[in-house]
Parts: C-alpha cells; structure tokens; sequence
C-alpha cells in the first residue's frame, strides 16, 4: 500500500458513507456477515452449503449485465433469506445502495421488520455496527445506516413504488399482489422504474411461488424450459433466461433436470389416483414411491442421494444442453432478467414422502367433496408449479386435436359433397385492422369443408407511394364494398371446370371499436340499394349465458321510429357449444368438420395459416358453463361460430329440410347457385348507367 492510499484509507476508516465497496460475491457477503437466530430455531451465520442453488441467483444480484433477477420456487426453500436478509446485508456491509424490499401487504411488512430485518441487525454483529446513531434512524418501515444506506420497507401501492429512485429493490410474494398497483401498472415493471437511473449498477429482484392458474390445459412448450403462458412471476420468468436446476444421476452419472412438480417420481395420473385414492393407505403410498426416476435409464434414485445431487447442482440455461462429461453445448437463450425456476423436489426443507402426502391428502379432499383448494396450495406452494384446474384438465382431456385429422386439401375447390357456400367476416381494428374471411361448403345435415381463409387489409384508396392505403373499417365506409367485391360476388370452382358456385350467404360482424356498426348499417343499406341485401346477414353477440335460443333478429339503424337494417343477435355461449360438439366428431358425416393440413415445416405449401388451429382452441368453457378466452386471438372459431348461425338463418337445421332441399342445396346439377364463368364474369360487370329520363315543359301556347 502507497503512502496515499494509507493516509486515504486512515481519512476513511472515520466515515463508512466515503469507503470503497468490498469487491466480492453476494454470497460471500452474506456468509460472512449474515447471523441468523430465531426463537425456538438453529442460530449461526448464513450457509450456502445448506440450500445450494440459491448461491447462483443470490450472486446474480451483484450482475451488471442484468437488470433484474427472478426466481421462481416453493416456499420454505431458502429463497427469501438468501434473496433477502441475504442480499440487504452484504449491501449494507460491502456495497451500500439504498433499498426497497416490498412486501404483499402492510401487515406482512411489518411482520417482516420485526420478525426478520430487526433479528438480522441485532444477531449480526457487522450489520449491527452499521446501524444509525440516532433513534430516528431505526423504526418499524426505515433503517438508516450509518454509510447513509437507507432501507425502506413498504408494500405494494402507487406512492410506494412511485417518484423514489433506489439503487435496489426486492419484491417478495409476488403472485400474492394483484397485476395492477392502483391503475398504475404491475409491480415489477413499476419497481424496476426505481432502479433505473443507477444504469447497470441497479438491480431488481423478485420472488414467489406460482399462485395465477394456468388457463389453457392444452398449452405446448416451444422451448424445453418455457413455463405455462400465466400471468404473474411465471410471466416475468417467461421474459428472463429460463434457468432450471440440474442434477447428476448419482448411478448412471447423466444428467436430469429437478422439474417443478412431481414428473421426477413417475406416479399415476392424477385421474388414476382420484379413483383409488380413497381406499389407499396414503402414508405407504408416499413411502414406497419417495424416489426419483432417471428419465434417461430409468435408475431409482434415493431421498438420501439429495444432499449430494444439491451439492454438485448447476443451473442450466434454456437452450444449454449438458453432458455426462459434463460439457455444455448449444446456444443459451439471452435476456435482461437472469431467471430461476426450482422445483419442489430440490428443496431442503421438504421430503420427498412429505411432498407425496401432501398431494395424496389433497387428492383425497378432492375426490370427497370436490374441494380443488388444498391441491391448488400444494402444487404451487410445495412443489412450485401453476395450478391446473380440475375442470379444465379434465376438459382437455376429452378434447380432440382437429390438426391431427387435418386433410391434404386443395384451396377454392368446393368438394362433390357440398351443397352451398357460407362466409364468415370477423372485423379487427387497431394498429392491424383488418376484414378476416373464412368460407365453408357444407353438405347434408352440415357436414362443413373449409375452402378458403383470407384477410382484407388493402382497401383501395390511395396510400404511401405506390401501395394502397391500409383497410379502416371504423372511419372509412369505402372499404367496407371490398365485402361486396371479394366475399358476397365471390365464386368457387367446382370439379367440373365449366361450373363455378356462388356464396350463398354471408355473415359479417358489425360490432367492435367506435364507428364500426354505423359504417356496417351504411353499408348494408348499399346492398339493398343493389339487390344484394338477400345474400348478406350483419351479426353482433349478445350477453348473458342464460339465453335459450341461438340467434334473433331485431331491427336497428333509425334515428328515431322503427328501424330499416337487420340485426342478428347471436347466443355465443349456445354456437361454441354447437362447435365444440361437432369438432369432437372423428369420422366424416353430419356436423364434421374437413380442415386442411396448415402451412408449416411438414407443409411448406400449405395454404392455410399455422395460427389457424391455435385460434380455434383459444376459449374454454369455465366450470359455470360461459367459454373464456385464454389466447389472444380467436378469430377462427368465431368465424366458425358465424357459419354455423348462417345455417340456421337459412334453416338448414330444421327438421325435414334436407328430405325435400330448395333449389340453393341441391346437388350441382340442378343447384341455382351454380353458374358458369360467364355468367360470373357477366355478373362483376358494372352495370350500365341508366338513361336519364327526358323533362318535357307544356307549351306556352297550349296553355
């Protein structure tokens, strides 16, 4: 050390606000300065030893490369001390910021301060000589230290999580504050406002165990550590790295991931286990099966074999793949948020037969008077997973995947079957406005061919540079005459070429964002004017799930007095149910559905879109009969909902109708809306103007 650098250092020793941060790990810090003591429980300094995967996450909070860490896990795990207490003390020790821990409520925050701060500083001897002199340095939401660290404990309200700038903030228990603080946002995007002017030098952490429900059961990972599309800290790990815990088999030495939940066991479903679960000595039950399975040989793994397994973990990154030699390969998945999701069965204050009983006893509760309460409280709090629903687990299981029967079909062609055309129009404003169209042939008793699926985004006013202008159903009434042009005047080929069959009906959505339903009113008025209004039927979904009828006709569109537009009102609750019955059909004949295969890479020349099949599993019916959606677009089974109340407009669905069928669902022969190419291109000719009638004046002589 230079004669400056000692002289510096005497200057000062005096003041801990002018002292250089101590360049270590937040574990190290924490380790060697934490001391925990609790009435009634062990006493001594933090061990990493004893929960080994949060060394990895509690480290990361000293990253400059991320901006926020989020660790998902049971509860009871480690986590909070670690991320916490942990954390708080090796920054008032060797790094000072000032901090934020936010707890889920202000009762919880003042448990918190009592219970776990005000022990830490007390039992800890560096922590303790850090504290403020004076009195007012130390109350129940604020220490103050004396480098001039303050630590603010508070819990989730606008004013908290507003204004302040700090260098760090903690957010615990997040799945137990609601998504939205007061209007103003959630709580992690609003804490992380706080951290923001210390550029790389602050952090943000948050942790929980799941507590928002899944809501789509039959939800795929597209990657093998993506977690359920939920809201809440599964949201946020979604955004992050996706980090999972590893363990290496202690007998065939290949490496196993430590999931959340209970896979690692092997058990029965969990509809297996409702079935005999009454009958079942539970206690038994859960000693035989306390032993993990390797997914790779199949070795039986031990409880006593979890120590070590935690001693020699790693956390592995989406994207990574390990080796028995223990070599990463592959491209790790990069992100601001350095991410963590453990599992139940890796942590140390659980068992593996206490986890087993406990989902056993839940079971048993269920299956006895159909409580789903303490199987939610255990899957997200023991063993770290979101919660499914037995409603729609069950759901899901009966479900049929229309893609997997999906036909090599070709586009525009209406099959030998099919008796006559409908079209569906789904309206979608925004940023990405736009008329979505589907077209359904449908034969006897509706059995229904897609032929066609197209969005209108073009109209044909002038746009940017040589392009047209984008569609604006809202504020432009122009655009809405594409509907007349490329769907109601449309034409399908049939398997005789000299033969083209028109769209019989179709039915357009005339609700959405402001301005819609006046310009769809504007435009069925056009139609009437040209005779087309027979061939189109404008829609708009009523509201309440006790309707006992499918679809009603009204009157609209008068300022004052009867009105001059059709309006039909349709039951959305009753037309889904009529879908979802008719897709769980797996062989061809009334009510089937023939799809197409979509476009994808088993189908580069598809022509339908991937997204289609997705769309039409995006709502569920909820366990008080109503569907909820649970994806972000669902487009399609709308559109099929539309097809389907277009037929009974038409009354195909009436009894007898197909014994004696009008002229319109015949077969092709003797069908009067099959016509041939000229007559259709007969038909798209403007029609000529008529000539205007010649004005006589009497005679001023004759008068």
């Amino acid at each position: 050390m230079t004669d400056l650098e000692a002289a510096l250092s005497d200057v000062c020793a005096a003041w801990p606000a002018l002292q250089p941060p101590n360049r270590m790990r937040v574990s190290e810090g924490a380790a060697a300065n934490l001391r925990i003591a609790r009435p009634g429980g062990a006493s001594g300094y933090w061990n990493p030893a004893e929960t080994p995967y949060m060394v990895e996450p509690v480290d990361m909070l000293g990253s400059r490369r991320h901006a926020a860490v989020c660790f998902v896990g049971p509860a009871q795990s480690g986590k909070t001390i670690g991320l916490c207490e942990g954390w708080m003390t090796h920054a008032v020790i060797n790094d000072p910021g000032d901090m934020l821990i936010v707890q889920m409520t202000q009762d919880k925050a003042r448990e918190y301060s009592k219970q776990r701060i005000d022990r830490a500083i007390r039992n800890s001897p560096n922590l303790w000589a850090m504290r403020g002199a004076s009195s007012r340095d130390d109350n129940l939401h604020d220490k103050q230290f004396k480098n001039g660290m303050w630590l603010r404990l508070a819990w989730p309200t606008p004013s908290n999580l507003s204004s302040t700038s700090y260098r760090y903030v903690m957010l615990t228990d997040y799945d137990r504050v609601e998504d939205d603080i007061g209007g103003e946002g959630d709580m992690f995007s609003l804490g992380l406002a706080r951290t923001r002017t210390f550029l790389s030098r602050g952090m943000l952490a948050v942790e929980s165990s799941p507590g928002r429900p899944v809501v789509d059961p039959s939800w795929k990972p597209s990657t093998p550590h993506e977690a359920p599309p939920t809201k809440g800290i599964l949201g946020i790990y979604n955004r992050s790295d996706r980090r999972r815990w590893m363990w290496k088999c202690p007998h065939c030495a290949d490496w196993l991931e430590a999931k959340p939940g209970l896979g690692l066991f092997a058990l029965p479903p969990d509809d297996e286990l409702i079935e005999s679960v009454r009958g079942m000595d539970i206690d038994a039950f859960a000693r035989d099966h306390a032993r993990a399975v390797c997914p790779t040989n199949g070795c039986l793994i031990g409880f006593e074999h979890r120590e070590r397994m935690n001693r020699d973990g790693r956390w592995l990154q989406d994207g990574l793949g390990l080796d028995d030699h223990d070599r990463v390969s592959g491209t790790p998945r990069e992100s601001s948020i350095a991410g963590y999701w453990l599992g139940g069965a890796a942590a140390t204050y659980i068992t593996w037969e206490t986890l087993l009983r406990k989902h056993m006893q839940a079971l048993l509760e269920y299956s006895l008077n159909g409580s789903e309460l303490a199987l939610q409280t255990t899957i997200n709090t023991d063993q770290g997973m979101p919660y499914t629903s037995r409603h729609l687990a069950e759901a899901a299981a009966v479900a049929t995947d229309p893609a997997s029967r999906a036909e090599d079909r070709e586009r525009y062609i209406v099959p030998n079957g099919a008796r006559f055309l409908l079209a569906a129009v789904d309206v979608q404003g925004g940023k990405n406005a736009r008329f979505e169209v589907q077209v359904h042939a449908v034969g006897e008793h509706q059995e229904e061919w897609l032929v066609d699926r197209f969005p209108i985004k073009q109209s044909k006013r002038e746009g940017m540079g040589d392009e047209f202008a984008p569609i604006d159903p809202a504020t432009h009434p122009e655009d809405w005459d594409l509907i007349t042009e490329k769907v109601v005047n449309a034409t399908y080929r049939t398997s005789d070429p000299d033969r083209e069959m028109r769209v019989k009906l179709t039915v357009v959505d005339s609700g959405g964002e402001d301005g819609v339903t006046d310009k769809a009113y504007a435009w069925y008025r056009r139609l009437r004017k040209e005779g087309l209004q027979h061939r189109v039927r404008l829609v708009k979904g009523a509201s309440g799930k006790d309707l006992d009828w499918y679809t009603r006709e009204t009157m609209v569109g008068a300022k004052q007095g009867q009105g001059d537009v059709p309006l039909h009102l349709l039951n959305p609750n009753k037309l889904k149910d009529v879908v979802a019955a008719c897709l769980k059909r797996k062989v061809p004949g009334p009510g089937y559905y023939h799809f197409p295969q979509a476009k994808g890479p088993k189908n580069p020349q598809g022509w339908l879109p991937a997204s289609f099949f997705e769309e039409l599993a995006a709502e569920v019916r909820n366990e008080r009969g109503v569907w909820e959606q649970i994806r972000l677009r669902n487009e399609t089974l709308d559109l099929c909902c539309y097809i389907k109340a277009g037929g009974m407009m038409l009354g195909v669905d009436r009894k007898g109708f197909w014994d004696a069928p009008p002229r319109w669902a015949r077969h092709h022969a003797d069908n009067s809306e099959v016509i041939s190419p000229e007559a259709r291109r007969a038909m798209r000719e403007p029609a000529a103007p008529r000539p205007e009638a010649r004005r006589s004046r009497p005679s001023a002589y004759l008068s």
